[in-house]
């Protein structure tokens, strides 16, 4: 058995400015299934099963987050589970 373990993962976007135009580049970043996002697939996955198939309540998929070492806000997984059901919608239905 592997103990689940939680990562961060950092993108650094590279920004190049030019002084002649005036204008400021970045890359793009890399896209994610919620738009505007940077939850990535495997956490809206683990969070989506363990509320409506495990049946856990968040406050308690926090609290083992929480022992993981992971500090999240009270807000973020009822948003994530909300914007990923939008997503989802049009397979449910």
């Amino acid at each position: 058995m592997v103990a689940a373990q939680m990562k961060v993962i950092q993108v650094a976007r590279v920004k190049t400015s030019f002084r002649r135009c005036e204008k400021m580049v970045q890359s793009t970043a890399p896209s994610g299934p919620i738009p505007g996002s940077m939850d990535r697939p495997g956490l809206l996955a683990h969070v989506l099963v363990s509320k409506f198939d495990d049946h856990v309540p968040l406050f308690r998929l926090n609290e083992k987050y929480g022992r993981m070492g992971a500090d999240v806000p009270d807000s973020t997984l009822p948003d994530c589970c909300g914007r990923a059901m939008k997503v989802l919608e049009p397979i449910t239905e």
